[in-house]
């Protein structure tokens, strides 16, 4: 009885109901969190003498040694597991009265020995501590024994010495009692707390202890040992005590009751000890005791019931993190794509891929952001253009790249800058937020500041150089102003092509990526034959038509229909006589050389400005509609179609359908994780799904009031 070896009734039965559990659920956790799912860890309190270690040694059948009155001498702890392999170890921790101190550890030699007799260990454990049979109790000693091998159980339990509330050596008593303290403070541990019927509950302080760490006794279970040396009113009152109902010492796992060996029957075998209990208990006052509260047997089924709780406890946290780690795993296997062997399934999965494709850029160019690829709404000033989640909603980010576009030519479009103000109506302008990200992109210098007089009289000295017909205004000079004026176009307009033509390309490559995966040679492949040529050849048709968009202003006629013609002369010529009536008190001979010269620099310069405005605004409708819209956006759904996938021969199918070794052993090992985890969660959701409480008697005490 004193060797652990797992062939005794008693531990074959706690090995059935804790090792099936504990292994799914360790199994779960090594999948998942790898935290290291801990053993179900017992702790037995109580008095000196109270009958803790036999307690253990009914629960178990492992001989806890017994020292007759002076108790357990040491804290004695017993680490089992469940191995394929059996292996046994043994250590002694020693240490002073101040737990602040810490302890020195070694190793107990056994050579020749048992290795799995607790008595012979705790034995050479004594003499290697050198414990006289005089010592009352060392408890800055322990003895640990970690045993594993296919016939045990995880168990890690604990016989701590008796609490001591008289002794010679208080510092013992003290050393005692916060060896309990600093075990039952482990919430990982269930605590047993042991109390003999003979003294009446009312005179242990055990339970006002295990309170503090326990307050509503959820992980403790009492244990009353000695029920047949007790008075008689003392089994009366420890009767109601063990049905839970009564409130100054109702627990959250509830009572049980257990009859300890006498000295004349420490060698009987173990159904002989379980029999004579279980005639003992079947007496009054004890029958009054619901049976499953009664017996080393029931014992055994409310520990397991009760250590079975406490490993369900790491469900849910194991459950969300293996729904976590199994959606990341099959994002991988989506990014790896589909499989395919043969040029038949390359070209049926490329009619999926096109088809799919067709929809999707569709639905962006529409602004119709309904499918799941596009993802939540996204604040627009917190991305710029290769920001995916902005990429994705296409319509929306060519219509802030164009407003973007608009903003720049107005602000720097212009060559000079005039800081007159006779332009009525016209505001300050500001960028919004949203839109300043983008404007950013657009690297350039801003406008030179000139009053309109300087520009004035810089014109007004070109005319009286001129020797053919001085004092005149030419057409020539009106377009050389308005081309000198407008020749930033050129640059703005094309960085909004490049920054529309890369955001166009970056959302291809995303939703390509989001269909056949990213993962796979699938990707590389259809961008090389799809669209790395599309936007080739768009970027040769921008450019053509940035040269068309640009011919008439760099080179044609820049005069503006005759409507228009006459509408910015007439608001010139008015302009004109306006300054000059504040001239009225020059000299008429004065007046005549300097109005001529002065109203030509005037209609000059006014006929610039406002053809400027008028071919500002059609240039920036040009470029967003005829340029960015009808040469690249409107032609993306053109990138795949199913015509295209049709015309594609079977060697460029056959670089789709074929994946390299690696990438099929990738998508093998992910598929089998995710097999490994859905099955160990199925094996912890049968365990979880069992439904019963450590507490027995719950229920019945709960309807009973």
């Amino acid at each position: 009885m004193g060797r652990i070896d797992g062939t005794s009734s008693a531990l074959q039965y706690l090995r059935s109901e804790l090792e099936p559990i504990h292994r799914d659920f360790y199994r779960l956790d090594a999948l998942t969190v790898r935290r290291g799912l801990r053993l179900p860890r017992v702790a037995v309190v109580g008095e000196v003498s109270s009958g803790k270690s036999s307690v253990l040694q009914a629960i178990t059948d492992i001989g806890f040694p017994v020292h007759e009155g002076r108790g357990t001498l040491f804290t004695t702890a017993v680490i089992l597991r469940c191995t394929s392999v059996a292996k046994a170890e043994a250590k002694i921790t020693t240490g002073d009265k101040n737990l602040a101190s810490g302890t020195s550890v070694r190793h107990l030699e056994r050579t020749g020995k048992e290795q799995d007799d607790l008595v012979g260990i705790i034995e050479d454990a004594k003499s290697a501590l050198r414990i006289q049979p005089t010592d009352d109790c060392c408890p800055q000693h322990g003895v640990y024994v970690k045993l594993s091998g296919p016939d045990l159980l995880p168990l890690f339990i604990t016989d701590l010495p008796g609490i001591r509330w008289h002794a010679k050596d208080q510092d013992d008593a003290l050393l005692c009692q916060q060896l309990a303290e600093r075990e039952i403070q482990n919430p990982d541990v269930t605590i047993l707390a042991v109390v003999p019927a003979q003294n009446g509950p009312k005179a242990s302080k055990l339970l006002a202890i295990v309170r503090q760490f326990d307050p509503k006794g959820e992980r403790t279970l009492g244990i009353i040992t000695k029920p047949d040396v007790a008075s008689q009113a003392e089994q009366m009152e420890f009767a109601r005590v063990a049905t839970n109902m009564d409130p100054a010492y109702k627990l959250g796992l509830g009572w049980h009751i257990l009859r300890n060996r006498s000295p004349l029957e420490l060698g009987i075998s173990s159904p002989d000890r379980d029999y004579l209990e279980s005639e003992f208990l079947s007496s009054s006052p004890w029958s009054s005791i619901p049976p499953q509260a009664r017996g080393a047997w029931m014992l055994r089924v409310r520990l397991c019931q009760i250590l079975q709780d406490s490993i369900k406890k790491s469900f849910p946290e194991l459950k969300e993190a293996t729904e976590s780690k199994l959606q990341a795993l099959e994002a991988q296997i989506r990014r790896l794509g589909t499989p395919l062997c043969t040029v038949d399934e390359a070209r049926g999965y490329m009619f999926k891929v096109a088809a799919r494709f067709q929809a999707l850029a569709a639905a962006a160019l529409r602004g119709d952001y309904g499918d799941g690829f596009f993802g939540e709404a996204m604040i627009a000033n917190e991305y710029s253009p290769s920001e995916d989640g902005r990429v994705r909603k296409l319509r929306a980010l060519i219509r802030d790249l164009n407003s973007a576009f608009a903003l720049v030519l107005v602000t720097k479009g212009t060559q000079r800058r005039n800081t007159y103000t006779e332009r009525v109506g016209e505001e300050e302008i500001h960028i919004p937020p949203s839109l300043q990200p983008l404007v950013d992109f657009y690297h350039q210098p801003d406008p030179t500041p000139i009053p309109k007089g300087e520009l004035v009289s810089q014109v007004e000295l070109e005319l009286s150089a001129n020797t053919a017909s001085p004092g005149f205004a030419t057409e020539t000079l009106v377009t050389n102003l308005f081309r000198e004026q407008s020749s930033a176009w050129e640059s703005i307009a094309t960085t909004h092509f490049e920054l529309t033509k890369s955001s166009v390309k970056a959302f291809v490559e995303a939703a390509l990526a989001h269909i056949v995966g990213t993962d796979n040679r699938v990707l590389p492949e259809v961008l090389k034959t799809f669209v790395d040529p599309f936007f080739a050849k768009k970027s040769a048709e921008v450019e053509v038509k940035l040269e068309e968009l640009l011919k008439h202003y760099k080179e044609g006629n820049i005069q503006p229909h005759e409507t228009d013609l006459r509408r910015i002369l007439l608001q010139g010529q008015r302009a004109t006589e306006n300054q000059l009536d504040l001239h009225d008190t020059i000299s008429a001979a004065d007046l005549g050389s300097w109005s001529l010269a002065r109203f030509n620099a005037e209609s000059a310069v006014t006929q610039m400005i406002k053809y400027y405005d008028f071919a500002l605004q059609t240039f920036t409708e040009n470029v967003i509609l005829l340029g960015v819209e009808n040469c690249l956006v409107s032609q993306v759904p053109e990138i795949l179609t199913l015509d295209r996938v049709f015309e594609l021969n079977d060697t460029q199918l056959q670089l789709l359908a074929t994946e390299p070794l690696e990438t099929t052993q990738r998508r093998t090992a992910l598929q089998v994780e995710c097999s490994d985890l859905r099955a160990a969660l199925r094996a912890c959701q049968r365990h979880q799904n069992r439904g019963f409480s450590g507490n027995l008697l719950h229920s019945r005490n709960s309807t009973e009031g």
